[in-house]
């Protein structure tokens, strides 16, 4: 005899919207991949599935698979053709295109915020470089130790944006205005 569970007559799920479902199950296929990147939406086929479209494309699929590794210690990978495949990419511009765009070297964004700014630069008003003065300081609310400190002022001079206003405020860089 089976089990009662296999027996029990099936019962439709009315509180399961089909067409909801139906959506989630379709936005999930291998025919509907969401491609971000313009270089590789553009030559992208929809009816292959990823591994496919990527080996016709000449990307790696699985970067661990295309590099083999090896076993001396001072050179930990060595990198395999992907030419070597037995199937021949058709499309060596894409590769040649994504190339291309990651050797542009985009420049650091990073910025301290307002607060961040006023709080640095009030320390190096009051305090100059010493960076243990500036660790015992009241105005160090977040007890940052002095290495921390010099971290970020060194980080804040090396901003030439937000060093140079604060130069300028202090009178030791010529303003923009004297020059012309």
């Amino acid at each position: 005899m089976k089990i009662k569970k296999q027996h029990r007559r099936k019962q439709f799920m009315y509180r399961t919207n089909r067409k909801r479902l139906r959506e989630k199950m379709e936005k999930n296929t291998k025919h509907n991949v969401k491609v971000a990147d313009p270089i590789l939406k553009e030559n992208w086929d929809h009816r292959k599935s990823v591994k496919e479209n990527m080996k016709q494309l000449g990307v790696a699929f699985d970067a661990n698979k295309s590099v083999s590794r090896i076993s001396n210690p001072r050179n930990k990978f060595k990198v395999t053709d992907i030419e070597a495949d037995k199937e021949v990419v058709s499309d060596v511009s894409v590769v040649a295109q994504l190339e291309a765009v990651a050797a542009v070297e985009k420049p650091p964004a990073f910025r301290f915020s307002l607060d961040q700014v006023k709080w640095i630069s009030d320390m190096m008003d009051k305090h100059k470089l010493n960076f243990k003065a500036m660790a015992r300081d009241p105005m160090n609310h977040y007890q940052e130790t002095p290495k921390a400190i010099e971290k970020k002022i060194r980080k804040f001079m090396s901003i030439p944006e937000q060093y140079a206003v604060y130069c300028r405020e202090r009178g030791l860089l010529e303003s923009e205005q004297s020059e012309n």
